[in-house]
């Protein structure tokens, strides 16, 4: 598991966290210990600033193509959580919408992206082939 995919969970949970002994909301990172990480899985020790409880979650990172998403992705990924849930024993909330909410604001390449990268590039004498050079070369 790379840096990036552990620090976007930590956030996720740090914005999404609500305790449950005390239902409190207000957990930061210096709340939350990452006991063991292997994988795709990490165990978490959690202590609750407001209540002084501590609890431990084992939480899975799966990483997605979140390219262009059609009918057939969508029905693949609610698949995905549904079995999910049924893992947990169904103790978790799945919203359709947020699901939804989070693909459309997904930002997607425009016709208009390439056409402007292209004048841009031909403004500088440059060729959308000089993005792809290996800088080490020019360098030797």
């Amino acid at each position: 598991m790379n840096f990036g995919m552990l620090k976007n969970m930590v956030e996720n949970i740090v914005s999404s966290y609500k305790c449950p002994f005390c239902g409190g909301k207000n957990i930061s990172e210096k709340n939350i210990d990452i006991v063991w990480a292997a994988g795709n899985t990490v165990n978490i020790d959690m202590h609750c600033p407001s209540c002084r409880k501590h609890f431990m979650a084992k939480t899975e990172v799966v990483q997605m193509d979140l390219g262009p998403i059609n009918a057939q992705k969508l029905a693949e990924i609610q698949k995905s959580l549904m079995a999910l849930k049924w893992k947990l024993g169904g103790n978790i909330e799945i919203d359709q919408t947020d699901l939804e909410k989070v693909i459309l604001e997904t930002p997607q390449i425009k016709d208009e992206d390439i056409s402007e990268l292209r004048t841009s590039l031909q403004k500088r004498g440059s060729k959308v082939e000089d993005l792809f050079q290996d800088t080490q070369q020019d360098n030797d």
